[in-house]
């Protein structure tokens, strides 16, 4: 019995999650592990989301995006900052840093930066309305 524990431990490799606070919680895809600091919790060798939210939150925002719904997507910009994609390798410690307080700015820096945009193409229109006015 103990060489099969010891046997199973081999295929294994470690998680540690640290963040600028602690008492974080902590998602691997869509399974709630702890809070930060976590330390060496083991994982089978894959690829993982993690990070502040769960996986399915994610996806349930971008739902309601495609339904038409705005403010999934400053959700969207949210969650993005707060989950990473990383592989975890066999008898290895991989990791991660996050950052919350990226977290909470990711919002208003989406919310900016798309303000900028629309705010960009309504200048482009008065400028291209202009220059054809100029012009006839």
């Amino acid at each position: 019995m103990v060489l099969i524990l010891i046997l199973s431990q081999l295929n294994f490799g470690y998680l540690t999650v640290r963040a600028e606070q602690e008492g974080l919680p902590i998602y691997v895809d869509s399974d709630f592990i702890g809070k930060t600091p976590i330390i060496n919790y083991p994982l089978k060798p894959d690829e993982y989301n993690v990070g502040f939210f769960p996986q399915d939150s994610v996806e349930q925002a971008s739902w309601r995006l495609k339904g038409g719904s705005l403010g999934a997507l400053w959700k969207i910009a949210k969650y993005s900052e707060g989950i990473v994609k990383v592989r975890i390798a066999q008898d290895s410690i991989t990791t991660v840093v996050l950052n919350y307080k990226k977290v909470t700015r990711a919002p208003g820096k989406a919310k900016l930066i798309f303000g900028s945009i629309i705010g960009g193409v309504f200048i482009l229109g008065v400028l291209s309305t202009l220059a054809v006015r100029a012009v006839f």
